[in-house]
């Protein structure tokens, strides 16, 4: 996500006024949460069938190997079953000999059962790595239309941003219930450009724990920040110093993008998140943390430790 400016944004949106600005944004933010809905159904599905196909294999292995312990027990039992058989014979003892081949029959009959449920399998495993295949092929048409979408909500949501609307208001467009958000929704320009927030180093510290990270952003001022791995499979942490004590909060990382919280999770990098909320209060996820990412961890300080701006 690149700084767009005032005069990019206003050229984007067509519409004159806030209203019409507004019902566009509903338009278009109904659009892409459809879409993503049906591209979470198709993941989902995927998901599952992919298992699916590996148990199959798993199970195909396991068929081979049975089948080939069955042949050897045939193989076995027909070289000595004709010793037994000769011998059987000569003492005219047709009870055995019949109990030799009816035990011989049976050990070729269930190989042959097992050889059909392998084929049975096998044929089952290629239909469905075909369907599966074609589900992968309808997620990734669905893909440019997601990543349009939400350029374009982007859009709106900052072209109302320019125009000093509330995010109270901007929240009941996209069906939000938020009776405690007051904030706008921000993204950065191109004064921004020279931010240490741009260079990942300055704020992103890895594999570091809540107390670690505690004490690296002790006796930081307010708005000092850093993002690290979250305990949390496939997410992410910020920590954040508010009010002189420092507070956390899970990033998510979803097919769509990174976010505090849907229909936030919209940044295609964490560099894009921090990037924003260096501008927008984090109070409109949580009414703990009213302050921005002021201050990356390892970047300069400044001189005095008062609180850092908010919005």
């Amino acid at each position: 996500m690149f700084p767009i400016s005032r005069y990019q944004q206003d050229q984007l949106v067509k519409e004159d006024n806030i209203d019409a600005v507004g019902k566009k944004l509903q338009e278009y933010h109904n659009q892409y949460q459809e879409k993503s809905k049906e591209y979470d159904r198709l993941y989902e599905e995927y998901t599952k069938t992919s298992q699916e196909i590996q148990m199959k294999r798993t199970a195909i292995e396991a068929f081979n190997e049975t089948i080939k312990i069955f042949e050897e027990q045939c193989h076995t039992q027909e070289r000595y079953s004709k010793e037994y058989i000769e011998r059987f014979r000569r003492e005219g003892n047709d009870k055995e000999i019949e109990r030799i081949m009816m035990n011989y029959e049976k050990l070729k009959s269930r190989l042959g059962e097992i050889h059909d449920s392998k084929i049975r399998l096998e044929q089952d495993l290629k239909t469905q790595a075909l369907d599966n295949r074609e589900t992968d092929k309808k997620m990734n048409s669905l893909k440019p239309d997601l990543i349009q979408l939400r350029k374009i909500r982007d859009q709106y949501l900052v072209w109302l941003n320019h125009k000093g609307v509330r995010q109270k208001r901007i929240n009941d467009w996209l069906g939000i219930k938020n009776e405690n958000t007051d904030e706008g929704y921000f993204v950065s320009t191109e004064e921004d450009e020279n931010l240490p927030h741009y260079d990942e180093k300055s704020w992103f510290v890895g594999d570091l724990n809540r107390t670690q990270s505690e004490d690296l952003l002790l006796d930081k001022p307010d708005g000092a920040f850093l993002i690290r791995e979250s305990s949390k499979k496939g997410c992410y942490a910020c920590s954040v110093v508010v009010e002189g004590e420092v507070k956390h909060c899970v990033i998510y990382s979803t097919q769509r993008g990174y976010g505090f919280a849907e229909p936030y999770n919209l940044y295609s990098s964490l560099k894009d998140l921090v990037l924003h909320y260096h501008q927008t209060s984090l109070v409109q996820h949580n009414d703990l943390l009213n302050v921005r990412l002021a201050y990356p961890v390892y970047a300069q300080m400044p001189s005095s430790s008062g609180p850092a701006p908010r919005r």
